[in-house]
């Protein structure tokens, strides 16, 4: 009996995640057609997953103290149980699941005022943006020292884009460029799940 219930219950959660995926598929191909985010997609909580703090404590890890930190897709700030010694931390996302937090889409310009930070941080969350290249380019133009961020590259990570919603699409080569080009060097790089982690710091 317990185990023709336990067959119930997982092909219930099959349909279930493949209806999800489906769902993300749908909204990605549309989105992608508007150049918009998906804010209904991280209005719901459950979208937020509980081993993604493992990354964010690889991210953590590489702030000094002492450091102003502007966290981009804070999600439930676990970041800033994290944090030691800070000097400020400020949490911002698509939408305002928190009082604390600063509405912030990645695929606009960033209005906001960069220049009390030294650090930018951004886990998981490029993937959802369609031009990576201009997000490291305001970071740099307001004279950030240190980025640290995680991305799936495209030639590491051989997931669906569209399934996971995810909105660019740069190889590990191609987003090293990037940083390159805004004189960004590599500092330190880590994997999490396939998943590229770098702490990068203005040349």
């Amino acid at each position: 009996m317990k185990k023709i219930l336990f067959k119930i219950l997982n092909k219930f959660k099959n349909r279930k995640d493949q209806n999800r995926v489906r769902g993300i598929q749908k909204a990605t191909n549309l989105l992608k057609s508007k150049k918009e985010s998906d804010s209904a997609r991280w209005a719901k909580n459950n979208e937020l997953f509980s081993n993604w703090n493992e990354r964010t404590a690889i991210l953590a890890s590489f702030i000094k103290p002492d450091s102003s930190i502007i966290e981009f897709g804070a999600g439930v700030m676990h970041m800033k149980t994290l944090l030691k010694d800070f000097k400020l931390y400020t949490p911002t996302d698509i939408v305002k699941r928190y009082d604390e937090t600063v509405v912030c889409d990645l695929n606009e310009p960033i209005s906001l005022n960069l220049q009390s930070y030294n650090v930018a941080v951004f886990s998981g969350v490029l993937e959802y943006v369609y031009d990576v290249d201009n997000i490291i380019r305001q970071l740099s133009h307001n004279n950030i020292e240190q980025i640290i961020l995680s991305y799936c590259c495209s030639d590491i990570v051989k997931l669906s884009r569209d399934k996971n919603g995810w909105l660019s699409d740069l190889t590990k080569k191609e987003l090293e460029t990037v940083f390159s080009n805004y004189n960004y060097k590599i500092e330190a790089y880590k994997e999490w799940n396939n998943q590229s982690i770098y702490n990068l710091i203005k040349g």
